[in-house]
């Protein structure tokens, strides 16, 4: 056998071992979409892989894979997930939620009774035991467990060893009995501690006795919630209501039992965005200040480059090759590290530029400007900052557009009377945006989503005061949705923030074909220059 083949049978085992891993899993989550991706690409690699016929599908298959994975997955899970309540509290599936539901209990007042002597033991990595003596026959012990592991412990064991024939407590090997003093210092601690006895009896520490052996109490636990499928009903065991569906929740008594479950609820989250004022005011407010950063820095940014690029342009200026070096320097900066830096600068107390300019503040009596702390400021800043560190990436386009453009058009057009001004608009310039036009379009989706900036310098602030969803005047679509996602205070709205990227893409896409269109316009009039 060939050593290609043993290759490709040996990945072939791994991915199916891995794939047959994952799919039970998949399964219990309830993540059907997910299931069939699944399966469609084990089809697709083992029929391509196992069969001579497609040879040329084996060199395609896994960039279409990894394209899907990466591409068109995310994107088709996103607009799924916009027309769901994907949202805190609304996460599960309607099974899970009714199996956590399920596994609640809780104590009847009537059996938080049956006090008996209780010994703490400590070993000798510091974990903590109980010791129960509930009767002359019956003495249990085992760790003793916080409440969120509860469900995990396993049960106390009979150990009448521990007394010996004067009734006293002899600890295990390798255990300690802690004394009144001891149990005293670590009161807190010991008594989030429960001993679980059965399914669903515990004992828990009740009183500290600091002379004799400490009180323990008995607390038996019952199922506190029960569904009845039929009905679609669920019942409180607690305190006896009726609670009925509510399409992503139970409701007891007019209130809602958390956690709900996620529901498909078509365009609702749309509908909310530009319908609930609440959201409509910020969403507006957001989106015209979107339109103007990405406008604004593309414009800014070009025009330094450009600029720049011309005066690099002049065959017999000096130091060329170090001016250009200096000027892309931003450029080989990462972005994260910049934003940091320029962050401190802008420091309205302790940053440096208001420390040089002070002088100018104290000549014209005027009080410092607070950066990244009002409106105008924050947006100011920000703007400067991305013009700063896009600028080397246009003077890079230009200077290379520049460069390409034959000198024979302007020596003509000077022989003809046209000035350098003339010239430059008439012809240098069109031909320059037949080259760099889809770049600048490029430039322009990259800011109209560029998060890092936003969240690492200003995190979209300052806040607009008197506003019911947390928006900042620096915040832009994208650190919009995250705040509605992640960040908004009252719980993490999943649904609503994917329908405001689908948004942002429905108007990036649009603005690009409009652009290209206006591009191969272009490129129709000066391509044949």
């Amino acid at each position: 056998m060939k050593f290609s083949s043993i290759l490709r049978y040996a990945f072939l085992g791994i991915f199916n071992a891995g794939s047959v891993y994952l799919i039970p899993l998949i399964i219990t989550f309830e993540s059907w979409f997910l299931l069939s991706v699944l399966i469609f690409i084990m089809f697709l690699i083992n029929f391509t892989f196992l069969t001579d016929k497609f040879a040329a599908l084996k060199w395609i298959t896994p960039g279409v894979i990894f394209m899907f994975s990466f591409v068109v997955f995310p994107a088709a899970y996103n607009t799924y997930v916009s027309f769901t309540n994907w949202s805190t509290g609304h996460i599960l599936t309607k099974t899970q939620a009714i199996d956590l539901l399920e596994a609640r209990t809780y104590t009847p007042e009537d059996q938080r009774g049956v006090e008996f002597d209780i010994y703490i033991f400590e070993d000798d990595n510091q974990e903590y035991y109980f010791g129960a003596d509930l009767n002359e026959n019956e003495f249990l012990f085992g760790k003793a467990v916080s409440q969120d592991l509860i469900k995990e412990a396993t049960f106390a064991r009979h150990e009448p060893s521990l007394k010996n024939s004067s009734g006293e407590i002899v600890p295990p090997e390798g255990f300690k009995l802690l004394l009144g003093k001891d149990q005293i210092n670590l009161a807190n601690k010991l008594q989030e501690l429960s001993l679980v006895i059965d399914t669903s009896t515990r004992a828990q520490l009740y009183k500290i006795s600091v002379f004799g052996s400490s009180t323990g109490r008995l607390l038996s636990t019952s199922q506190r919630y029960s569904y009845d499928s039929d009905n679609d009903i669920l019942y409180d065991n607690s305190t006896n209501p009726t609670c009925s569906s509510d399409g992503d929740n139970f409701l007891c008594n007019g209130e809602s039992v958390d956690p709900g479950w996620r529901v498909f609820v078509g365009s609702e989250n749309y509908k909310k965005l530009f319908s609930n004022q609440r959201i409509r005011g910020p969403l507006e407010l957001v989106t015209k200040w979107t339109f103007q950063f990405a406008t604004l820095t593309v414009f800014l940014a070009f025009s330094v480059g450009l600029l720049l690029s011309i005066t690099l342009n002049k065959e017999k200026l000096k130091f060329k090759r170090l001016y250009r070096a200096l000027y892309i320097l931003p450029y080989a900066i990462p972005a994260f590290v910049s934003v940091l830096v320029w962050k401190g600068l802008l420091n309205p107390d302790y940053g440096v530029i208001n420390t040089w300019l002070d002088p100018f503040y104290t000549f014209f009596d005027i009080e410092p400007i607070k950066w990244l702390k009002t409106k105008e400021s924050a947006r100011a800043a920000v703007l400067l900052v991305n013009t700063w560190l896009g600028f080397p990436y246009m003077f890079l386009i230009t200077t290379g557009a520049l460069q390409s453009i034959p000198k024979e058009l302007t020596e003509a057009a000077k022989v003809d009377g046209a000035t350098g001004v003339q010239s430059f608009w008439r012809i240098t310039f069109p031909l320059l945006m037949v080259s760099i036009s889809p770049l600048l379009i490029g430039s322009f989706a990259f800011n109209f989503n560029n998060f890092t900036l936003i969240f690492l310098l200003s995190g979209g602030g300052p806040p607009v005061i008197g506003s019911e969803v947390a928006v900042g005047w620096t915040d832009i679509l994208i650190s919009f949705s995250y705040r509605l996602a992640i960040s908004g205070g009252r719980g993490n709205l999943f649904g609503l923030a994917s329908s405001v990227t689908i948004i942002i893409f429905g108007i990036v896409l649009l603005i690009s074909a409009l652009s290209f269109r206006y591009t191969k316009r272009l490129e129709r009039i000066y391509g044949n220059i």
